[in-house]
């Protein structure tokens, strides 16, 4: 196959007319508004601009253009109001589906695609195959909550009451103990699915494809696995991005993009009014559907309740593309700080995969980045005992 530098620019041409090459998107979507605005963004470049825009007018909307292998985008909705991931390849795609006004705190309709799907793309066809494993694991995980719900609000109320007895006490109860449990052996499927993924598309591009799109834990620990594959592999234009994230520049001191978001009473707040009053921040990237990111929680609770009155504070960011899946993690893992869900701030920090965490200090400037488990605990102890 055909090796592809991360730097070359797919070129994208929105034309009304046929073509001889290359791929063309006939989409269909029932209860779109004439004028609706639909765009092309590549996967896994969270700055980049839409490579193709256009409106949809009485249900219709097309896009064509050139490839030089198959590649993952997403189909933009609106204002960035919903995505939908399609693999596109060099042939006649067409995308079917609705959209769906929803209503809720925001002053005006968000607009979301449902029932949708793909026809004539046998890369998008495999790449739905590759994902399943997630759904599957999706479900395991929220089978696994529902059945120890009263003993995870058990545990929420003590740390809002910073009850040191009585979470004490909840953590030696049998019932602490099989939860214990099933987190250690559902994190243990969550691997061995994994792993088997990334071993049967180690050969191609879909190895790193699919390590950003489920795997999505880009430290050093993924490094044997990433190692593990072709060099052909490696050298696609998705190695180029995995290799990226595993292998980063050294940029502690340096001061991490300062940013304006807006918090659920619909206030703006600043980097700076959320870090003036702390002496080290945890910024935390993740996604409600990230499994590494959930396995963490756990580790990042044990030290905010450690550390928060000494100056730690903690901000979540998600890349959540559904707010609503977002809200819900947010509520079933009892997040105390305070979390936003905005796109907008992933790609200025160049997000390209959950989980990424960046501790800072209080004027904004770079710690550590991509600090888990024993590790955390360790720097933070450290910085709190200077």
């Amino acid at each position: 196959m055909k090796k592809i530098l991360l730097g070359i620019t797919v070129l994208l041409v929105l034309i009304n007319v046929g073509c001889s090459e290359g791929f063309k998107i006939k989409g269909e979507l029932t209860g779109a508004a004439d004028g609706t605005k639909i765009a092309l963004v590549p996967f896994a470049s969270y700055d980049v601009k839409p490579e193709a825009e256009t409106t949809i007018e009485s249900g219709k909307f097309s896009f064509a253009g050139e490839l030089p292998e198959p590649r993952l985008y997403y189909l933009v909705l609106g204002d960035k109001q919903a995505y939908f991931q399609v693999m596109l390849e060099n042939s006649t795609i067409t995308v079917t589906g609705e959209v769906e006004e929803s209503t809720g705190r925001e002053e005006s309709p968000v607009l979301k695609f449902i029932n949708m799907e793909v026809d004539g793309s046998d890369s998008d066809d495999y790449f739905k195959s590759q994902m399943a494993v997630r759904q599957e694991l999706n479900k395991m995980y929220d089978d696994k909550n529902e059945k120890f719900a009263d003993i995870q609000e058990k545990l929420y109320k003590a740390r809002v009451e910073k009850n040191q007895s009585k979470l004490d006490s909840l953590q030696n109860t049998q019932e602490y103990k099989e939860m214990e449990r099933a987190e250690k052996a559902f994190f243990g499927e969550v691997e061995k699915r994994y792993n088997a993924v990334f071993e049967a598309n180690k050969e191609t591009f879909w190895g790193p494809l699919m390590m950003l799109n489920l795997y999505s834990y880009l430290t050093p620990d993924a490094r044997p696995t990433f190692e593990n594959m072709s060099e052909e592999a490696r050298e696609s234009y998705y190695g180029k991005m995995v290799a990226e994230g595993l292998y980063p520049a050294n940029r502690t001191g340096e001061k991490v993009p300062d940013f304006t978001t807006t918090d659920a009473n619909g206030k703006e707040v600043s980097l700076d009014d959320l870090i003036s009053d702390k002496k080290v921040i945890l910024i935390d990237f993740w996604a409600s559907w990230c499994a590494p990111c959930r396995k963490e929680l756990p580790n990042v609770k044990a030290n905010y309740d450690k550390y928060a009155a000494k100056g730690f504070e903690v901000i979540g960011f998600s890349i959540d593309k559904d707010p609503k899946a977002w809200k819900k993690a947010v509520s079933d893992e009892n997040l105390e700080w305070p979390n936003f869900n905005d796109l907008d701030i992933s790609a200025q920090y160049k997000i390209k995969a959950v989980p990424t965490t960046y501790l800072i200090d209080n004027e904004g400037r770079l710690i550590a980045e991509n600090v888990r488990g024993e590790e955390l605990g360790k720097k933070l102890e450290e910085l709190f005992e200077e």
